[in-house]
């Protein structure tokens, strides 16, 4: 089960007037703060206890290898097939979401091209699906292609995906009340970091960029 081991570090976003921007031509008059109002009439919160948009944690997270299918329809398995020893950006999200998760998957996207000097072999994005039940691979093509989101994702049969979301603490009951979060880490290193919020695309490459950098340096002291 994941185990987090906590620390507080609030971080003021750069990309916040971004994400604004996103977030109202997204929902149009739907609120901003705290909760987010859904076409459907339900209601995106943030869960109890979840810290605040910003916080960072570390995380000790275990990975899935049960089979799930991607947005092709193909079968996959997220630890030893998507991600393998690879950084990674991890994402959460439903595609009948009209608030957070298109915002959270635009910034990502803005990310991944700030990072696109990184080879595919080295850095993987991915987004999980927390409403299994309605997200099928052609409903996550078709988010995808909405969101230009150039990355894997996924989703598979309900009682896989819920442990796969416990594993990784981002299951909820109802996937309006998912916590907005990503996990960004370097699955060689068993290394995460759990970051609440809409994430910023300078804070995501930044983050990369360090683990990056920490590979080269170990390789070049092993290569002693």
């Amino acid at each position: 089960m994941t185990r987090d081991i906590e620390y507080t570090r609030t971080r003021f976003f750069s990309g916040c007037a971004i994400a604004a921007m996103l977030l109202l031509a997204a929902c149009g008059n739907g609120k901003a703060t705290g909760e987010h109002e859904h076409a459907e009439g339900h209601v995106h919160k943030e869960s109890a206890g979840v810290p605040a948009s910003g916080a960072e944690q570390q995380a000790l997270v275990v990975l899935s290898d049960a089979p799930m299918l991607d947005q092709a329809g193909a079968a996959r398995q997220l630890k030893s097939d998507v991600i393998g020893s690879r950084i990674v950006v991890v994402d959460f999200i439903f595609t009948s979401c009209q608030t957070i998760c298109p915002v959270t998957t635009a910034l990502l996207a803005q990310a991944k091209r700030d990072l696109a000097d990184i080879p595919a072999e080295e850095l993987v994005f991915v987004s999980l699906s927390v409403d299994s039940r309605v997200d099928t691979p052609e409903r996550l093509a078709a988010f995808a292609a909405a969101h230009n989101a150039d990355w894997t994702f996924l989703t598979g049969e309900k009682p896989v995906m819920d442990e796969a979301l416990t594993w990784l603490n981002a299951y909820a009951t109802n996937p309006e009340n998912h916590a907005a979060m990503i996990l960004i880490g370097d699955a060689s290193a068993e290394e995460f970091s759990r970051i609440y919020g809409m994430p910023d695309p300078e804070f995501v490459e930044s983050r990369v960029r360090e683990l990056v950098a920490a590979r080269e340096t170990q390789t070049t002291q092993h290569s002693h």
